[in-house]
């Protein structure tokens, strides 16, 4: 949120912001502007909140404290950068007697200027996680950053620091004035006891501060808000106020939206929003919540991930296995989302599902909803905006991008809801799920003689996709086809083509809708032709692999690749083979989007064209693989069975 400006900001920055083309020079002007007000703001006690996680509802309760006792303006919005830092303090006015400002350390260094500016005299720091590890390289790092709001406390200052967190609580050998210490543990100045959160309860606990204690009933949703509303009291209390007082005021904060935030749906199902942010690190809060809720059945809707590190595959294996134990169905959504597959056993088949898309996942879940359900949406805002889920179940919605990158709410924004008539139909249901067509049968494939392969190429229909990137799986097919001696022919939405090999099925599929629907037309083909998944082999395109290089895969997430993606959303596993042709780039001269659908030079043809040919190579050996076990098969069998004997007459 940008603060407004009024009559007490300065002068040339009010002239300034009615000048045509302000905001151009605004980044460069404000922190000095900022710097010159921040003079006129003696009077006011400046709190810096800071850390992991926690920051925004750490204010928002903070505030509510101070405002008991002073004037205070509460800043909405999550923004916390340099940027908005200054547009605070701009717009304080000298008869405030309180402004709490929440600090992000993105970036080593990235505190030094607000600090030095805004000169608080309370200092907040919640947690340390791992977010923005990759700038950090360690967690230590990190710590070393939060820790400035402390060190830069003058003398008469307080330092509000959260004694559950070892990194936390060890700023406070750093600074020589006063300090509050809060959480769960024994050597907590204020203590947190006998903390419950069982849904559809909110957060009650009992407090003691001082030989004194209270019992808190909250409007929250979750333990792991018990740290937030400790820290916010224990600003109360470095700011002079009355125990009793600073507790009453929390109790009456309503939760803020994305933060486990309640919403009732309609036929009875409930939701809770938290998709501002999926830090690896803050899943265990998420899933602890639903452990214990009460529900007829607990659902986790988990978009991407983010603030990990190793390979991406395991980490999201591992948060699906994690959630299965915590809900009764899970649910992963976004182009990360096939990832979670590889947590699929045969035992959980039916309560891990992926989907592509948002839209996709909405569909599923008009039809599986029901009464008492408590569904847990659990996202990153600016990669996911999973929100809209929940949303849609209030009030149809008519935004379903999958490439929005607003950093706000979904309930916040105009378009969540600017589009409608055509989107849903009075039960909500999509319009393209209520009529399925009629598949007739195939006119002449013969259907399984003995093992079942299929090799789906994958590419682009129509003569202006020929010889791009993105249809090298269609080139692969051609090229089998060829050595097989066999035509295509056309069905549906597909072209295939078939032959039987050594007493065994082999059917080529090149689908005619495009890359990204690939899914939709196996899943038809899988409706007049049954197969397992593992009958199946896509040929694809990988422009992460360098340019003519053969990989193949038994199975795996989608890696990037828009086609897999949809084939495994359809099918609910990850167990298809792959055969991939590296398109890497050789020249990045243009958006990978494009260059997929650029026909190939003429000396990369030619290099693609042998490429093909091994992939070709490797499709005709798998062939032959299959009719070699088909043959041992045959044989074992014939060497265990029992001799016939001779009749004796």
């Amino acid at each position: 949120m940008n603060a407004k400006l009024d009559e007490s900001s300065p002068p040339l920055l009010r002239v300034l912001e009615r000048t045509p083309g302000w905001w151009r020079l605004r980044s460069l002007l404000l922190p000095h502007l900022a710097a010159l007000h921040r003079k006129r703001l003696a009077r006011v006690t400046f709190v810096a909140v800071t850390g992991s996680a926690g920051k925004t509802t750490t204010k928002i309760l903070a505030t509510a404290v101070l405002a008991t006792a002073g004037k205070i303006r509460p800043w909405a919005g999550t923004m916390n950068n340099f940027d908005h830092i200054m547009s605070v303090v701009t717009a304080t006015k000298p008869d405030d007697d309180y402004c709490v400002i929440e600090f992000s350390a993105g970036s080593p260094g990235s505190l030094d200027r607000s600090l030095a500016i805004v000169k608080p005299c309370i200092g907040v720091v919640t947690s340390i996680g791992t977010d923005h590890l990759k700038a950090y390289h360690s967690i230590e790092a990190i710590a070393d950053e939060k820790s400035k709001v402390i060190s830069t406390l003058p003398p008469d200052g307080v330092a509000v620091l959260n004694a559950d967190d070892p990194l936390v609580i060890s700023m406070a050998e750093r600074f020589s004035g006063r300090v509050i210490t809060y959480g769960l543990s024994e050597s907590a100045m204020l203590r947190a006891e006998q903390v419950r959160s069982i849904w559809p309860d909110r957060l009650c606990f009992s407090v003691s501060f001082g030989g004194r204690t209270i019992e808190i009933r909250t409007r929250l949703c979750g333990v792991h808000w018990v740290s937030a509303i400790l820290a916010a009291i224990a600003v109360g209390l470095a700011a002079g106020i009355p125990f009793e007082q600073a507790t009453s005021a929390v109790q009456s904060a309503e939760p803020y939206p994305s933060r486990m935030f309640p919403v009732a749906g309609r036929n009875g199902v409930n939701f809770v929003i938290d998709d501002w942010k999926s830090s690896l690190w803050t899943m265990e809060s998420v899933f602890d919540f639903l452990k214990v809720a009460r529900a007829k059945r607990r659902i986790a809707i988990i978009g991407t991930l983010s603030d990990y590190g190793g390979n991406a595959g395991t980490n999201y294996a591992r948060v699906a296995a994690a959630a299965l134990e915590a809900s009764d169905v899970v649910m992963f959504v976004g182009p990360m989302a096939t990832h979670a597959l590889r947590a699929k056993r045969a035992e959980n088949a039916g309560r891990l599902h992926v989907f592509p898309t948002i839209r996709g996942a909405n569909d599923f879940l008009v039809q599986f909803l029901a009464k008492d359900d408590l569904v847990v949406i659990k996202g990153s805002v600016n990669a996911d905006h999973l929100g809209r889920i929940a949303h849609d179940w209030v009030e149809p919605i008519s935004c379903w991008s999958m490439t929005c990158r607003k950093n706000m709410p979904c309930s916040s924004c105009s378009e969540l809801r600017a589009r409608q008539g055509d989107e849903h139909t009075p039960d909500g249901l999509s319009a393209a799920k209520i009529i399925e067509p009629v598949r007739p049968t195939f006119s002449d494939f013969p259907g399984r003689v003995g093992a079942l392969q299929i090799f789906v190429g994958i590419g682009n229909p129509g003569h202006r996709y020929l010889n791009t990137p993105h249809n090298v799986g269609f080139d692969v097919a051609d090229t089998v086809a060829q050595r097989l001696g066999i035509e295509w022919q056309s069905f549906n939405d597909f072209l295939y083509a078939y032959a039987i090999v050594r007493e065994n099925t082999v059917l080529l599929v090149k689908p005619q809708n495009y890359v990204n629907n690939v899914g939709k037309t196996l899943r038809g083909l899988k409706s007049v032709l049954c197969f397992a998944p593992m009958e199946c082999t896509l040929l694809q395109d990988d422009v992460h692999l360098p340019f003519g290089k053969i990989r193949s895969r038994a199975r795996g997430s989608d890696g990037g690749h828009k086609g897999v993606r949809s084939v495994l959303g359809e099918f609910q596993t990850d167990e298809f083979k792959r055969i991939k042709i590296g398109v890497s780039p050789q020249r990045a001269k243009m958006p990978i989007a494009d260059y997929l659908v650029t026909p190939f030079s003429v000396d990369d043809a030619a290099r693609m064209k042998t490429a093909v040919g091994l992939a070709a190579d490797r499709v005709m050996t798998m062939i032959e693989a299959a009719r070699a076990a088909a043959t041992a098969t045959v044989a074992l069998h014939r060497a265990t069975s029992e001799p016939e004997r001779p009749v004796s007459l």
